[in-house]
């Protein structure tokens, strides 16, 4: 990724999270964490990576994408674009791949079948 585009990412994850922990009313929408932000190349999309408790991931997920055109507004007042992007939500899929990989390290079964 370019530095532009690394820069761009940062300013955007940095004012959707105070969007979120700040000025949101939803209490669910306070859990979310922004793990990450993916601009497309000409800016006028981003996916935004979330984590949130898993017992609540499919609800969060559906309140932030429906709410998604009221954060586009308000991050419009925050910074200051030429084209403001598209905000697609999804619930980013690392940390749990890595507590799994961690767990199997854990109990041994790393080795596989040959040992």
């Amino acid at each position: 990724m370019s530095y532009r585009l690394e820069k761009y990412a940062s300013t955007l994850q940095q004012a959707l999270a105070e969007i979120l922990n700040r000025e949101s009313l939803n209490p669910d929408l306070r859990q979310v964490t922004i793990l990450r932000v993916a601009p497309a190349v000409d800016l006028k999309r981003a996916t935004v990576f979330v984590a949130c408790p898993p017992e609540a991931a499919a609800a969060v997920l559906q309140q932030l994408r429906g709410a998604s055109g009221f954060i586009k507004k308000l991050l419009g007042r925050k910074m200051i674009l030429r084209y403001m992007p598209d905000l697609d939500f999804a619930l980013d899929t690392a940390l749990e791949l890595d507590e799994k990989i961690r767990g199997l390290q854990a109990r041994g079964d790393h080795e596989g079948p040959d040992r």
